[in-house]
């Protein structure tokens, strides 16, 4: 079972996670919204990474747009062979390292020996198989990057243990200018 507060804790996680990894063009953080279900574009990606523990796994998919709307906002200065399928997926996997990894950190407080996975991109068609794993606890979200371009990011939780936490972003302390070794 996850309390209720549990529940909680990870959505404000994951958004706060979201809001970080994901700026505007003008540098502020994006608008992240609870929505029912995640609505992917056709022809777009998924980049999907794991924390997991003995007692839990968290599964998270960032669903990207299509290559060309995606590569504006990932990497906008690229250009020629620096804008091919490859650069695409390292920029991805790159986005979805940042936002599991702060979510991995956070959770590094109240469990020990979590463990994150390293990042799969798979077509986003495969999106809402995610829920009928199974799981305890399941939300999706959805990026607001610009008036054209969203993201929508799923979370879904399995545990073999009971969960009960309490996270708020504002009480952790920020720690800048570390290196994080994996």
């Amino acid at each position: 079972m996850i309390s209720p507060s549990a529940c909680e804790s990870l959505d404000r996680m994951f958004v706060h996670s979201l809001e970080n990894t994901f700026s505007t063009p003008s540098g502020e953080r994006a608008a992240v919204t609870q929505v029912a279900q995640s609505a992917p574009d056709p022809g777009s990606q998924m980049v999907v990474l794991m924390i997991a523990s003995h007692t839990f796994r968290l599964v998270m998919a960032l669903h990207f747009p299509k290559v060309g709307d995606a590569m504006r906002f990932l990497a906008p200065e690229s250009q020629g062979e620096d804008a091919g399928p490859q650069a695409l997926r390292d920029h991805m996997s790159e986005r979805g390292n940042m936002c599991c990894g702060m979510v991995n950190r956070e959770m590094g407080r109240f469990f020990a020996h979590t463990g994150m996975s390293t990042p799969h991109i798979i077509d986003s068609r495969s999106g809402p198989f995610m829920t009928a794993l199974p799981h305890a606890h399941a939300t999706h979200w959805r990026v607001a990057v610009d008036a054209q371009l969203h993201i929508d990011a799923s979370l879904c939780i399995h545990n073999r243990a009971p969960m009960d936490f309490e996270w708020h972003a504002d009480a952790q302390e920020e720690v800048t200018g570390e290196l994080e070794f994996f």
